[in-house]
């Protein structure tokens, strides 16, 4: 789930240098992603178990 909350912060990198056409097109949808994973998924995962929260912290991109 961290290496999703990754490529999604790569995408909506990407997307902040297209044209605004495309840029509003994109970003909308890449937001909502965004926010079901970290304000959905995420939360209630790390809520439940409250360990894995304190192990994302250290997360840098790469798996071990």
């Amino acid at each position: 789930m961290l290496e999703a909350a990754d490529a999604i912060d790569r995408a909506n990198a990407i997307v902040s240098t297209l044209d605004s056409h495309d840029r509003a097109m994109l970003s909308s949808p890449l937001d909502e992603i965004s926010s079901g994973l970290h304000f959905e998924l995420l939360q209630k995962l790390y809520l439940r178990y409250p360990g894995l929260a304190e192990e994302g912290e250290g997360w840098n991109g790469v798996l071990m």
